[in-house]
């Protein structure tokens, strides 16, 4: 029923001379894809662990404490040693004097606007990873830079579905799907990056399907980016498993997102064909099923939805006993077994992709039922508490900005005792420089009381005395607070 687009014509069927099988033949034509590939992959591999000794000297690390998981000081912004090998090859293919680098010259604007694009993301993930800044304030500068990569031609023109023919859309109802695409996949890889190896695995899953589907259509320059990408990863791996001797950071996984976005949504430009279409969207699936996840517990628990929580799939599985390593590989199966049927139905009939998709939401129930996201009574625990839970988030929403605006230690204890009521607080004492600096609520008795004591990453600690054990969820908070509390007053 498709179409296949080859890279090359099969007329060649020698090599060096020599001849060779047609099914050898079929893959030497794709020999340009391959070199690109290997040669992306070994300078990451190469160039990963210069930059890992480069930023510990610069000071470009991420240190453990808070709702951090590791132990040891880890380099951080990997991001800048994949695109710089992406970038670095997208612009040595222009140069290439064959096939393919013809075609990536009569393509060349839209491979500078996907490179200005991802390199836009790079810098705003450099900032944040130095100063964090507030998410809405990244919201708004993904959402600038979508509406440019929109104008540039990222965007969906038509949709089709299995039995139903092409429908073109009209172009407000077009570029507002693609302004949420762009902007959601950037925040869901970026969501993903929440073990060792998790985002780059997934997002090297991703950028090999896209290529798979570029190649298909014929989309040739998107391959080659594609391909870039998906060897950058490849060789970043090797030191961002778990235990990952570097991170992606915000730096990588907002480039990341930003770039499979808007690679996605180009490799499939060229299609007419309800796969081509899904190809992408189920090759970026477990982000994207992740995230939905994750906005509804939100709206279910009356939480922001830009606050974080510890209830992902991957905190889930390590929830159930299983090891980083072991948790990361589990989702890699899952998303390859997606991957392999949205390939497999590249060449079928609507029944088969009927059946791909069909096996592809049998694959999401099935690891929605087994970590447990289906059981009606947490969801119904979730809305009872939700006023509550909306009213702690105020409470430390509150307490941050009073924390940032704090001239010394006793106005930051203060400006902690405005979450106090929300966690059940009646005492809580700040240890800093060998000076406490405390605040007690009226008529309390702190003897009766549950100590939480919390250390802080500039190695002093705060102490909590609450009614009852905190939650997790009134623990992220702390630890978030706490990590603002860290930062050197004017006193």
């Amino acid at each position: 029923m498709y179409q296949r687009a080859y890279a090359l014509p099969l007329a060649q069927t020698t090599f060096a001379g020599l001849r060779v099988p047609d099914w050898l033949a079929y893959f030497l034509q794709f020999k340009s894809y391959f070199l690109l590939f290997i040669t992306a992959a070994l300078c990451t591999a190469i160039a990963t662990p210069l930059y890992i000794i480069l930023a510990k000297r610069l000071g470009w690390v991420d240190t453990p404490g808070g709702r951090k998981a590791h132990e040891h000081v880890t380099p951080t912004m990997g991001g800048l040693v994949i695109f710089a090998t992406v970038f670095a090859g997208a612009v040595a293919a222009l140069q290439l004097n064959n096939r393919v680098g013809e075609m990536l010259r009569s393509s060349s604007p839209m491979i500078y606007g996907l490179i200005a694009c991802t390199a836009c993301m790079t810098l705003l993930g450099m900032i944040d990873d130095r100063n964090p800044i507030r998410p809405k304030v990244k919201l708004m500068v993904q959402s600038v830079v979508a509406i440019a990569a929109v104008s540039l031609g990222f965007r969906i023109g038509a949709v089709t579905l299995p039995f139903m023919e092409s429908v073109v859309l009209p172009m407000p109802v077009g570029v507002v799907l693609s302004l949420l695409w762009i902007v959601g996949i950037t925040n869901a890889i970026n969501l993903t990056d929440g073990l060792d190896g998790l985002a780059a695995g997934i997002c090297f899953l991703a950028s090999a399907v896209n290529a798979i589907v570029a190649i298909w259509l014929g989309n040739y320059y998107m391959a080659v980016m594609m391909v870039l990408l998906a060897g950058s990863l490849l060789g970043f791996l090797r030191w961002n498993f778990h235990p990952a001797r570097v991170f992606l950071g915000d730096t990588g996984s907002l480039s990341l997102g930003m770039y499979l976005a808007l690679a996605s949504l180009a490799s499939a430009q060229k299609s007419h064909t309800a796969v081509m279409i899904l190809a992408p969207l189920f090759a970026l699936g477990y982000p994207i099923f992740d995230t939905l996840l994750a906005v509804a517990r939100r709206m279910a628990r009356g939480q922001p939805l830009f606050s974080s929580d510890r209830d992902h799939i991957h905190h889930r599985l390590l929830a159930r006993g299983g090891s980083p390593s072991w948790a990361t590989v589990q989702i890699y199966l899952a998303a390859i077994v997606v991957a392999v049927l949205c390939i497999a139905a590249m060449t079928s009939n609507h029944f088969v992709v009927g059946l791909s998709i069909v096996g592809a939401l049998a694959v999401a129930y099935f690891s929605a039922r087994v970590l447990g996201y289906l059981e009606w009574g947490g969801w119904t625990a979730r809305w009872s508490g939700r006023e509550e839970t909306r009213q702690l988030h105020v409470a430390a929403q509150l307490a941050r900005l009073r924390i940032a605006s704090a001239k010394n230690d006793q106005e930051l204890v203060e400006a902690l005792a405005t979450i106090a009521p929300e966690i059940g607080c009646n005492e809580l004492i700040l240890h800093r420089n060998g000076s406490d600096r405390r605040w007690k609520r009226e008529g309390s008795d702190a003897s009766v009381a549950v100590l939480l004591e919390m250390p802080l990453t500039d190695g002093n600690n705060l102490q909590f005395f609450l009614v009852e054990n905190a939650t997790p969820e009134q623990r992220q908070l702390l630890e978030e607070l706490g990590n603002l509390v860290s930062a050197p007053t004017n006193e």
